[in-house]
């Protein structure tokens, strides 16, 4: 009977809600002041990621502060002044990817008042900015195949220098296997599984697993057995992959900036290092040097886990605007 009566005493616990707000309570101003907690139950079907909603409540904020400035209620704002909120961010000069992910947060934002029914239609919705520049991909933002190699082997390897290894196996999830930076970040040593060989990824938007080449596994183990880890360290993510070296936080979780960091140095040894030419390239040498050996956009979409087929496309386009070379087909009198 004892055992019953405990089953039922902690059964209880789960019964109450924690910061139950009742719906008949939330209205244009309550919403404002508690959404924070109403957008987590809403994001990434309830289990939003602590990075991804430090990024949405600080993008939101910074908007309810310009609806504050303006003298106009978040609910009360129609499309039409949206846009200039939009072109604000325009005219700061932000990239445009920055834009992209401050109007998604605001969007989210919305689309939660639309599901507690005080708005009609959200007014975000249709507003953004170009989704790429002419020029975001170019032959000099993707490594060629004989420069990834050089760039893999200007990096010193003797097998014991844990920060070399770690730099060289954070370059291979990038550039072989597609990672963004947000992802090496987020990587956790319970995400990989060594006995199937697959790596369970932290997305943007979304988690999926990866399958990586078996080359890249055999060096992440490499670094993962030789790396020095404090596990006195809280991190919501659990034990960390990548790890600092820095007495600041040593043996914690390398931060996106420490990451960035670290390729650029290798990128300026390599001779790689201009305008334009960061992580990110990384993912797009992966992307264009998959398509120029598959020749196929649906593998291509599937490793770079992309949600839409329309922005793999950029890569065929790049490849085929190299490979053809159409203005050859001009025929001159003379030979030049």
């Amino acid at each position: 009977m004892k055992n019953l009566a405990k089953i039922s005493t902690d059964s209880n616990k789960f019964m109450t809600i924690p910061d139950f707000i009742p719906e008949y309570e939330i209205n244009d101003n309550t919403f404002i002041l508690n959404y924070k907690k109403l957008l987590e139950r809403y994001l990434s079907h309830g289990e939003p990621s602590p990075d991804t909603l430090r990024n949405y409540y600080s993008a939101i904020d910074n908007y309810l502060q310009w609806c504050r400035y303006n003298k106009r209620h978040p609910l009360k704002i129609t499309e039409y002044e949206f846009t200039y909120y939009r072109d604000m961010l325009v005219q700061l000069k932000m990239k445009k990817g920055s834009i992209k992910s401050k109007l998604n947060a605001v969007r989210q934002f919305y689309n939660v008042a639309v599901k507690l029914k005080l708005l009609a239609e959200n007014p975000t919705d249709g507003i953004g900015v170009k989704a790429y520049e002419p020029n975001d991909i170019s032959p000099l933002k993707f490594l060629q195949a004989a420069q990834l190699e050089h760039l893999l082997n200007v990096i010193p390897d003797d097998g014991k220098n844990v920060e070399n290894i770690r730099d060289k196996a954070m370059i291979m999830l990038m550039a072989l296997e597609g990672l963004r930076t947000v992802e090496v970040y987020r990587m956790s040593v319970a995400d990989v599984d060594w006995q199937v060989k697959t790596i369970y990824i932290h997305g943007k938007g979304h988690n999926d697993f990866i399958y990586p080449r078996h080359d890249v596994m055999a060096y992440l183990k490499q670094y993962i057995k030789l790396r020095y880890t404090d596990k006195q360290k809280k991190d919501p993510y659990g034990e960390p992959v990548f790890t600092a070296l820095g007495n600041r936080n040593k043996g914690g979780r390398m931060n996106r900036r420490s990451i960035r960091r670290s390729i650029d140095k290798w990128l300026e040894i390599a001779g790689f290092k201009k305008a334009g030419i960061s992580c990110h390239m990384l993912r797009h040498t992966c992307g264009t040097l998959l398509y120029s050996t598959t020749k196929d956009l649906q593998i291509v979409k599937q490793v770079l886990r992309h949600s839409d087929i329309n922005i793999t496309s950029k890569y065929a386009h790049v490849f085929s605007q190299m490979d053809n070379r159409y203005t050859s087909d001009i025929r001159l009198n003379n030979n030049i």
